[in-house]
């Protein structure tokens, strides 16, 4: 695994757990707003209080995910961050944190820095040959 792909979890855990929160919230609205329009009189197939349960278990068992997926997402920060403190240039620490853990765009990071753009990207490129990935046993 390359550091870039490495350093690239964290966003793609955290994007899995915010796709799974607009899952949930979109379940919540369907059972909270039930359709108000009534097309005829009869009456219908199906069994509501079994539909509310099986709702209702549903919704626990995406719950009970999205708490891990939040879970694997500070893991996986933390990690990230202890092995950028191990880093010893400030500036390639503070490149990868602002664009892998804050998400932020090449042109804020040059900002923020009071950097030029080509000299955020030599930064970055220096900072993924120094960043320490794990040991591979």
């Amino acid at each position: 695994m390359t550091p870039k792909e490495y350093l690239q979890r964290y966003h793609t855990a955290k994007r899995e757990a915010q796709d799974l929160e607009l899952r949930i919230t979109r379940l919540r609205l369907k059972y909270a707003f039930p359709s108000a329009i009534q097309y005829s009189d009869m009456p219908k197939a199906h069994d509501f209080n079994r539909d509310l349960s099986d709702y209702m278990a549903k919704l626990d068992d995406l719950e009970n995910y999205l708490v891990e997926k939040y879970c694997q997402c500070v893991g996986i920060e933390s990690d990230i961050l202890h092995r950028l403190d191990a880093m010893e240039v400030q500036a390639e620490r503070e490149v990868l944190r602002y664009r892998y853990i804050d998400g932020m765009t090449w042109e804020k990071i040059a900002s923020t820095l009071s950097y030029d753009l080509r000299h955020i990207y030599r930064i970055h490129g220096n900072a993924l040959q120094h960043f320490p990935l794990p040991e591979c046993h």
